[in-house]
């Protein structure tokens, strides 16, 4: 429907008025990663498929959007210097699809992009449990079965509807948490896809689930690929600045490692997108000058810096919709459709 809708909304000129309307401001697009295993299609915002992918690029590329690296469009937002309408490419987490699909994409373009990188898993060379355990229960054939967990005792296991599942990924989750090392969890793991009938090839052994390990975090810094910071345990930090502030310097440890001092760490990306206000003092006091959330929408000049909205694009957005951001025109929209009720309210 929203397709329909934002195709009505181009035909009648809105996209070309919302353009003038929001020549100003910056438009920053989110991805993660590209989705690369055959079969079951997983995660609709976490990887998109490598040709959408590639088209978006393709399309940007071709466009009225000027295309600007992250710390030097913000700096020009705050100078009023923008040019009209211009874009940033940003990319989170760090799954090693990063740097196999998108980053050669870019390339060919001449397309600058940041990825912000939460750094755990790049030292601990395993899938990205919680992630992947999503996927396999989603992927699951045998909807019941039962799991005997070393610490958590016999669980069973219900997949039967999205709200079972739920349950099931939230107790599992927690159960191979509980389990003293990573071998562990990563035994038990392979245990839970054998009980629901997953098999783990190829999307094991070709990185599906991983993140960039330290050579490639390094060839792409300096390929040119805008290394930033993401937090090293991709933890929910909201309320918890004094994790806040252990998660940026272990996270900036591994990335300068890895980059070999060669990435200047100076922009953040909260985890999961989840913002707290408060952080932003313990943020400047780390030097970091910018914050990116999942919130949608643009950023005129006075947007403040620790609060960045973006657009999550993904394998349900269209072609027009995706423009529709771009444009100003769904952001415009979203506002208008905020003050009806104010106006519903209002005397006659």
């Amino acid at each position: 429907m929203k397709e329909i809708l934002f195709r009505l909304v181009k035909a009648a000129g809105g996209f070309a008025l919302a353009r003038g309307r929001t020549q100003r401001d910056l438009r920053i697009l989110a991805y993660h990663g590209v989705w690369t295993t055959p079969g079951f299609q997983y995660g609709d915002r976490l990887f998109i498929p490598p040709q959408q992918f590639e088209q978006r690029m393709a399309w940007l590329k071709r466009s009225r959007y000027p295309v600007l690296p992250l710390g030097e469009a913000l700096a020009r937002l705050a100078t009023q210097t923008l040019p009209d309408n211009a874009v940033v490419i940003t990319i989170d987490d760090g799954w090693r699809s990063t740097y196999t699909h998108m980053l050669p994409v870019l390339e060919s373009l001449g397309l600058p992009a940041t990825a912000y990188v939460t750094t755990w898993y790049v030292v601990n060379r395993a899938p990205v449990l919680n992630v992947a355990l999503n996927y396999v229960l989603q992927r699951a054939p045998n909807k019941r079965f039962e799991w005997e967990s070393p610490v958590a005792g016999r669980l069973a296991v219900d997949l039967s509807s999205e709200a079972a599942r739920e349950r099931a990924l939230s107790a599992l989750g927690a159960a191979l948490d509980q389990l003293p090392s990573l071998d562990d969890r990563l035994r038990e793991f392979r245990e839970i896809c054998r009980l629901a009938a997953v098999p783990t090839e190829p999307w094991w052994s070709e990185g599906q689930f991983h993140l960039m390990t330290f050579a490639e975090l390094r060839d792409a810094s300096a390929r040119g690929l805008d290394i930033q910071l993401h937090t090293h345990r991709h933890r929910n930090v909201a309320n918890q600045n004094f994790v806040l502030g252990r998660e940026l310097a272990d996270n900036r440890a591994v990335l300068s490692e890895a980059c070999a001092g060669g990435a200047e760490l100076g922009h953040f990306c909260y985890p999961s997108g989840i913002v707290d206000r408060r952080a932003a003092a313990v943020l400047a006091a780390a030097g970091i000058r910018s914050a990116a959330t999942c919130e949608i929408g643009l950023n005129p000049p006075s947007t403040d810096p620790y609060a960045l909205r973006r657009f999550l694009d993904g394998r349900s957005v269209g072609p027009t919709g995706f423009e529709a951001y771009l444009s100003g025109a769904s952001d415009m929209l979203d506002k208008a459709r905020a003050l009806l009720p104010r106006f519903a309210r209002r005397p006659g």
